[in-house]
């Protein structure tokens, strides 16, 4: 069973986040129990949170993975590292766009 001290990098690098980038988009924010060090951003509400998140925290541009899922919203994967922490950016589209979907596909 893991413990919250587990997670203690994974908080300190989350705080370290908050005062470097006081100005980044709020979006939902997830530690995963079975995997210490390792945090994920979820940008529901727009494209421009994902994007924000991922030039904030260096994220590759070109290894961002794309999908669309089976509802037609387009969903974008990055990921970073930040304080000994890997990052993991999800962005979704709030809505979708024909000529997104036929991007993407």
């Amino acid at each position: 069973m893991r413990i919250l001290a587990d997670h203690s990098r994974t908080i300190a690098a989350l705080n370290a986040i908050a005062e470097e980038y006081p100005l980044l988009p709020a979006a939902e924010i997830r530690m995963v129990p079975q995997a210490p060090n390792e945090l994920l951003v979820s940008c529901h509400d727009s494209l421009a949170s994902f994007e924000a998140w991922r030039e904030a925290l260096h994220a590759d541009m070109d290894a961002v993975e794309h999908e669309v899922t089976r509802i037609g919203q387009v969903h974008l994967v990055a990921s970073a590292q930040f304080d000994g922490v890997t990052v993991i950016i999800h962005g979704y589209t709030p809505q979708v766009r024909p000529q997104m979907v036929k991007a993407a596909a």
